[in-house]
């Protein structure tokens, strides 16, 4: 089994009902506007770049997407380009694919993106079982919530299936089938989705994204 990452993408009136913990989500309801299995890089939309000089993205065998970031104190984003959305369900298949599981990395989905600095990003740190939700503007970062340890986060190179719905100035976050966290914030009304990267001091993390559908 492909141990990688997949995202359903899809656009949709969202009508949140409260937050229960550990709710199971329902399924995104809505028209499906995008899908990638990441098995034929010149059908997709995500960039082949894996020796790009800032940090590696793309496509290799069998049919994956990976995000290298080799350089401590650095963050690699891939974004969907030329889709922006306000009510919309993201669903991403994470994993950590590095040769080791030395020092800390963190990996998730990047949304309502304006550009490469302005964007909302749940982190999954697998290593530590820990998750953060922050928001980027320009060179500033805010925890919207802090790096916190959850059961709900599988360990180290096991895949975890992240969500993410949101609807107006309103954001809920699942994980493994699991309500993990739910949000509030106005500073960005629209934008697009992605892929995160952020290495604070490992070696070499490299993540694998897969199946997005």
């Amino acid at each position: 089994m492909r141990r990688m990452f997949s995202a359903a993408l899809v656009a949709f009136g969202l009508a949140l009902l409260p937050a229960l913990a550990a709710a199971q989500p329902d399924a995104p309801q809505g028209e499906l506007v995008y899908e990638d299995d990441f098995s034929d890089a010149t059908a997709s939309s995500f960039e082949d770049n894996l020796r790009a000089s800032d940090f590696g993205r793309g496509f290799h065998p069998p049919g994956v997407y990976h995000l290298k970031v080799d350089n401590p104190n650095a963050v690699g984003v891939a974004l969907l380009p030329t889709h922006s959305y306000d009510q919309f369900s993201v669903e991403v298949e994470v994993s950590d694919n590095s040769d080791t599981l030395q020092g800390a990395s963190s990996q998730g989905v990047v949304f309502r993106a304006q550009d490469q600095t302005h964007y909302y990003a749940v982190l999954l740190n697998s290593r530590e079982s820990q998750y953060a939700i922050r928001k980027l503007n320009g060179r500033q970062w805010t925890d919207i919530v802090a790096m916190t340890d959850s059961p709900l986060v599988k360990a180290d190179t096991e895949v975890n299936l992240l969500r993410v719905d949101g609807a107006g100035d309103d954001f809920t976050i699942y994980l493994n089938g699991e309500e993990l966290d739910s949000f509030s914030d106005a500073s960005y009304a629209k934008g697009t989705v992605g892929m995160i990267l952020v290495n604070d001091d490992a070696v070499e993390p490299h993540m694998h994204f897969d199946n997005m559908a």
